[in-house]
């Protein structure tokens, strides 16, 4: 039986239950091409609000020539995500992330090279709570992008459903990771949402962990007290940002369909959805 002592850390929960860090990887980079495929391959990740940094370890993992930088708040969860790196690149790997312990806003070159792909995902954009910071946020991501080969990567959620309070429980097990990872045991994940206030726009979202096996349920792990942004308010932050090419983009898959099912690329319009994740794509 696991003892309170061996209890995952809540990054660790975290990075299973939300997580799929191997395929955003992939999707960021496929992304790229997909909007630039006359530029050269992306090779250097910039993952701002980053957390435990999952994504910029598994842009590394990706291959020999990349590299990543995280930029976010918390030193705490870059050291844990630093741990995590060396245990799963190994040293020469691990050489290739660099960290920053700072406020985004303060991480820009010619201190550090512009990306070749600007990530902010995990909703970050909502942290950012009036018009005049999104806008500010987005200038200086466009900023930090290499001009010629640049590409920005942001993510939204949205929907009627998103606009009730809610409360969701999903079952996390036998999930795949990267060669080396072993995963926590089964356990429940619990997204707890208040309702929108439609004044403010504002929302709270609270992240639970229960039914761990041998410790203490985790409520309110993580809580995040956002401005729930709408996808025109976000491009049109990022065409008065400087950027001169805005879209919305869908990652979906069609089970019925198999591999030809999967989707990812620009929509004009998405409809009829009770809720909806989608990338907001934008380049210099």
């Amino acid at each position: 039986m696991t003892s309170p002592v061996d209890s995952p850390h809540p990054l660790e929960l975290y990075r299973w239950a939300v997580q799929d860090p191997l395929t955003q990887a992939r999707v960021l980079d496929r992304i790229h091409r997909l909007a630039l495929p006359d530029a050269p391959a992306p090779t250097r990740l910039r993952e701002d609000f980053a957390g435990n940094c999952a994504d910029s370890v598994a842009w590394i993992a990706l291959g020999p020539e990349r590299d990543a930088m995280a930029v976010d708040l918390d030193r705490a969860a870059l050291d844990w995500g630093a741990l995590r790196a060396r245990r799963l690149l190994g040293e020469d790997g691990a050489s290739r992330l660099q960290l920053h312990a700072a406020d985004v806003f303060e991480v820009s070159p010619p201190a550090v090279r512009p990306a070749h792909v600007l990530a902010a995902l995990n909703f970050s954009l909502f942290y950012l709570d009036t018009r005049d910071r999104l806008r500010a946020y987005l200038a200086h991501a466009r900023a930090c992008l290499d001009p010629q080969r640049g590409v920005l990567v942001a993510n939204a959620f949205g929907g009627p459903g998103s606009l009730l309070a809610r409360r969701d429980t999903q079952r996390i097990a036998d999930r795949l990771g990267h060669d080396g990872e072993i995963p926590p045991p089964s356990f429940d994940y619990e997204w707890d949402q208040s309702a929108h206030d439609a004044v403010t726009g504002r929302i709270e979202c609270r992240i639970h962990f229960r039914g761990l096996p041998g410790t203490a349920d985790r409520p309110d792990a993580f809580i995040y007290r956002w401005r729930l942004w709408s996808l025109p308010e976000l491009q049109d932050a990022a065409r008065e940002a400087g950027f001169t090419r805005v879209e919305v983009w869908r990652h979906t898959y069609d089970a019925a369909r198999g591999a030809a099912g999967v989707f990812l690329g620009p929509v004009d319009r998405i409809v009829g959805l009770e809720t909806w994740v989608a990338y907001l794509v934008a380049l210099p």
